[in-house]
Protein backbone atom coordinates (compact mmCIF):
# COMPACT_ATOMS: atom_id res chain seq x y z
CA UNK A 1 0.00 0.00 0.00
CA UNK A 2 0.78 3.57 -0.66
CA UNK A 3 1.20 6.55 2.16
CA UNK A 4 -1.82 7.38 1.35
CA UNK A 5 -3.67 4.47 3.37
CA UNK A 6 -7.45 5.20 0.98
CA UNK A 7 -7.50 2.72 -2.01
CA UNK A 8 -8.08 4.00 -5.37
CA UNK A 9 -10.26 1.90 -7.43
CA UNK A 10 -13.64 1.69 -6.57
CA UNK A 11 -13.58 -1.88 -5.62
CA UNK A 12 -10.76 -2.06 -3.38
CA UNK A 13 -12.54 1.26 -1.94
CA UNK A 14 -15.65 -0.03 -0.94
CA UNK A 15 -14.21 -3.35 0.88
CA UNK A 16 -12.23 -0.82 2.51
CA UNK A 17 -14.52 1.38 3.91
CA UNK A 18 -16.84 -1.42 4.89
CA UNK A 19 -14.01 -3.35 7.16
CA UNK A 20 -13.29 0.24 8.78
CA UNK A 21 -16.48 1.74 9.19
CA UNK A 22 -18.03 -1.96 10.48
CA UNK A 23 -14.79 -1.94 13.04
CA UNK A 24 -15.83 1.68 14.22
CA UNK A 25 -19.63 0.93 14.86
CA UNK A 26 -18.38 -2.40 16.84
CA UNK A 27 -15.80 -0.52 18.86
CA UNK A 28 -16.80 3.18 19.35
CA UNK A 29 -17.19 3.33 22.87
CA UNK A 30 -14.24 1.28 23.70
CA UNK A 31 -11.95 3.43 21.33
CA UNK A 32 -13.93 6.59 22.58
CA UNK A 33 -14.97 8.01 19.32
CA UNK A 34 -18.61 10.46 19.97
CA UNK A 35 -21.78 8.87 18.79
CA UNK A 36 -22.10 12.22 15.95
CA UNK A 37 -18.90 11.21 14.28
CA UNK A 38 -20.27 7.88 13.97
CA UNK A 39 -23.68 9.06 12.97
CA UNK A 40 -21.97 11.38 10.24
CA UNK A 41 -20.06 8.31 9.08
CA UNK A 42 -22.64 5.47 8.78
CA UNK A 43 -24.60 8.13 7.15
CA UNK A 44 -22.12 8.70 4.42
CA UNK A 45 -21.85 5.19 3.74
CA UNK A 46 -25.44 4.34 3.26
CA UNK A 47 -24.94 7.07 0.22
CA UNK A 48 -22.25 5.61 -1.14
CA UNK A 49 -23.47 2.30 -0.94
CA UNK A 50 -26.52 3.67 -2.65
CA UNK A 51 -24.34 5.57 -5.06
CA UNK A 52 -21.91 2.47 -5.80
CA UNK A 53 -24.44 0.08 -6.48
CA UNK A 54 -26.15 2.32 -9.08
CA UNK A 55 -22.87 2.40 -10.65
CA UNK A 56 -22.39 -0.91 -10.57
CA UNK A 57 -25.82 -2.65 -12.04
CA UNK A 58 -25.52 -1.72 -16.00
CA UNK A 59 -29.85 -0.82 -15.97
CA UNK A 60 -28.94 1.95 -13.69
CA UNK A 61 -25.27 2.92 -14.92
CA UNK A 62 -25.84 6.55 -16.32
CA UNK A 63 -23.28 9.38 -16.66
CA UNK A 64 -25.24 11.11 -13.76
CA UNK A 65 -25.09 8.37 -11.50
CA UNK A 66 -21.32 8.14 -12.18
CA UNK A 67 -21.21 11.84 -11.63
CA UNK A 68 -22.76 11.49 -8.25
CA UNK A 69 -21.09 8.30 -7.12
CA UNK A 70 -17.51 10.72 -7.75
CA UNK A 71 -19.18 13.39 -5.56
CA UNK A 72 -20.59 10.94 -2.95
CA UNK A 73 -16.89 9.40 -2.18
CA UNK A 74 -15.40 12.94 -2.30
CA UNK A 75 -17.31 14.10 0.66
CA UNK A 76 -17.00 10.17 2.22
CA UNK A 77 -13.59 9.87 1.52
CA UNK A 78 -12.96 13.13 3.36
CA UNK A 79 -14.45 11.92 6.77
CA UNK A 80 -13.01 8.11 6.31
CA UNK A 81 -9.55 10.30 6.44
CA UNK A 82 -10.97 12.29 9.83
CA UNK A 83 -11.98 9.02 11.10
CA UNK A 84 -8.45 7.52 10.52
CA UNK A 85 -6.45 10.65 11.78
CA UNK A 86 -8.13 11.53 13.97
CA UNK A 87 -9.48 8.84 16.01
CA UNK A 88 -7.32 5.37 14.81
CA UNK A 89 -3.99 5.83 14.05
CA UNK A 90 -2.50 7.27 17.29
CA UNK A 91 -5.14 6.39 19.45
CA UNK A 92 -4.15 4.18 22.33
CA UNK A 93 -7.03 2.32 22.48
CA UNK A 94 -6.74 0.76 19.15
CA UNK A 95 -4.64 -2.01 19.56
CA UNK A 96 -1.85 -2.48 16.28
CA UNK A 97 -3.82 -6.04 15.44
CA UNK A 98 -6.51 -3.79 15.00
CA UNK A 99 -5.04 -1.44 12.81
CA UNK A 100 -3.62 -4.03 10.65
CA UNK A 101 -6.89 -5.74 10.72
CA UNK A 102 -9.34 -2.76 9.09
CA UNK A 103 -5.82 -2.24 6.72
CA UNK A 104 -4.20 0.48 8.44
CA UNK A 105 0.09 0.94 9.11
CA UNK A 106 1.34 0.92 12.22
CA UNK A 107 3.11 4.02 13.27
CA UNK A 108 5.34 4.47 16.14
CA UNK A 109 4.22 6.19 19.08
CA UNK A 110 6.01 9.16 20.54
CA UNK A 111 6.51 9.78 24.28
CA UNK A 112 6.06 13.29 24.11
CA UNK A 113 3.37 15.01 26.14
CA UNK A 114 0.70 16.77 23.99
CA UNK A 115 -1.18 19.36 25.64
CA UNK A 116 -5.14 19.78 25.54
CA UNK A 117 -5.73 23.01 23.83
CA UNK A 118 -6.09 25.80 25.82
CA UNK A 119 -7.04 28.78 22.99
CA UNK A 120 -10.13 28.66 20.74
CA UNK A 121 -10.21 28.99 16.55
CA UNK A 122 -11.60 32.77 15.99
CA UNK A 123 -13.92 33.04 13.44
CA UNK A 124 -12.97 34.90 10.53
CA UNK A 125 -14.86 34.70 7.86
CA UNK A 126 -18.47 33.06 7.11
CA UNK A 127 -19.01 32.97 3.72
CA UNK A 128 -22.78 32.16 2.11
CA UNK A 129 -21.88 32.46 -1.57
CA UNK A 130 -23.49 28.75 -2.06
CA UNK A 131 -26.88 27.29 -2.11
CA UNK A 132 -27.27 25.24 0.97
CA UNK A 133 -23.62 25.75 2.21
CA UNK A 134 -21.71 28.07 4.88
CA UNK A 135 -18.07 28.36 4.77
CA UNK A 136 -16.50 29.40 8.15
CA UNK A 137 -12.73 30.42 7.97
CA UNK A 138 -11.17 30.34 10.90
CA UNK A 139 -7.63 30.98 13.14
CA UNK A 140 -6.21 30.91 16.71
CA UNK A 141 -7.32 33.17 18.90
CA UNK A 142 -3.98 33.54 20.02
CA UNK A 143 -2.41 34.05 17.30
CA UNK A 144 -3.02 36.80 13.39
CA UNK A 145 -1.73 33.49 11.40
CA UNK A 146 -3.86 30.90 10.25
CA UNK A 147 -1.11 28.41 12.09
CA UNK A 148 -2.90 25.94 14.08
CA UNK A 149 -1.01 25.75 17.60
CA UNK A 150 1.06 23.31 18.61
CA UNK A 151 -0.17 19.63 18.86
CA UNK A 152 -3.59 20.43 17.45
CA UNK A 153 -4.74 17.64 14.47
CA UNK A 154 -7.40 20.60 13.65
CA UNK A 155 -10.60 22.66 14.78
CA UNK A 156 -14.65 20.77 16.23
CA UNK A 157 -17.36 22.86 14.94
CA UNK A 158 -20.47 21.84 16.47
CA UNK A 159 -23.97 23.29 15.19
CA UNK A 160 -27.60 22.76 15.29
CA UNK A 161 -30.73 24.28 13.17
CA UNK A 162 -32.81 25.76 15.40
CA UNK A 163 -35.80 28.01 15.35
CA UNK A 164 -34.28 29.61 19.37
CA UNK A 165 -31.01 29.99 20.29
CA UNK A 166 -29.29 27.42 22.33
CA UNK A 167 -28.70 28.24 25.77
CA UNK A 168 -25.77 25.18 25.45
CA UNK A 169 -23.31 23.86 23.00
CA UNK A 170 -24.40 19.95 24.57
CA UNK A 171 -27.80 20.43 22.68
CA UNK A 172 -25.87 20.82 19.42
CA UNK A 173 -26.50 17.41 17.32
CA UNK A 174 -23.88 17.84 14.41
CA UNK A 175 -20.08 17.59 14.79
CA UNK A 176 -17.07 17.82 12.16
CA UNK A 177 -13.80 17.65 12.71
CA UNK A 178 -11.48 19.29 9.95
CA UNK A 179 -7.83 19.68 10.04
CA UNK A 180 -7.50 23.37 8.31
CA UNK A 181 -9.66 26.09 7.48
CA UNK A 182 -12.03 26.88 6.14
CA UNK A 183 -14.72 24.23 7.25
CA UNK A 184 -17.79 23.99 5.00
CA UNK A 185 -21.32 22.72 6.84
CA UNK A 186 -23.57 21.31 3.99
CA UNK A 187 -27.33 21.18 4.64
CA UNK A 188 -30.64 20.03 3.40
CA UNK A 189 -32.97 22.16 0.81
CA UNK A 190 -35.67 22.16 3.31
CA UNK A 191 -33.13 23.98 6.18
CA UNK A 192 -32.93 26.94 3.76
CA UNK A 193 -33.39 30.28 5.19
CA UNK A 194 -33.34 28.66 8.85
CA UNK A 195 -31.22 29.60 11.42
CA UNK A 196 -27.97 27.61 12.28
CA UNK A 197 -25.85 28.03 15.62
CA UNK A 198 -22.19 26.84 15.57
CA UNK A 199 -19.54 27.24 17.65
CA UNK A 200 -15.63 25.46 16.90
CA UNK A 201 -12.82 24.21 19.43
CA UNK A 202 -9.38 22.95 19.14
CA UNK A 203 -8.48 19.23 18.95
CA UNK A 204 -5.27 17.83 19.58
CA UNK A 205 -3.51 14.70 17.92
CA UNK A 206 -4.60 12.44 20.58
CA UNK A 207 -8.38 13.46 19.97
CA UNK A 208 -8.40 16.01 23.37
CA UNK A 209 -10.65 18.85 23.04
CA UNK A 210 -10.62 22.28 24.11
CA UNK A 211 -13.36 24.61 25.33
CA UNK A 212 -15.55 26.00 23.15
CA UNK A 213 -15.81 29.81 21.73
CA UNK A 214 -18.68 31.05 21.64
CA UNK A 215 -22.14 30.20 20.03
CA UNK A 216 -21.98 32.06 16.90
CA UNK A 217 -24.83 32.05 14.09
CA UNK A 218 -26.02 32.26 10.67
CA UNK A 219 -28.86 31.97 8.19
CA UNK A 220 -28.51 28.66 5.56
CA UNK A 221 -28.32 30.07 2.19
Amino acid sequence: MSSDVIPGADAQFNTFQSVVVNAVEKNAESWGIPADVVTTTTALQAKWDAAYSAVMNPATKTSAAVQTKRLVRKDYEKQLRTVIKCYITYNPKVSDTERLDMGLPVHKTTHTPVPVPDTVPDVTKIDRNTVRCITISFRDSDSDRRAKPAGVQGAVVKWIVSDTPPTSIKVFTNSLLDTKSPITLDFEEEQRGKTVYFALAWQNTKGEMGHFGEIQSSVVP
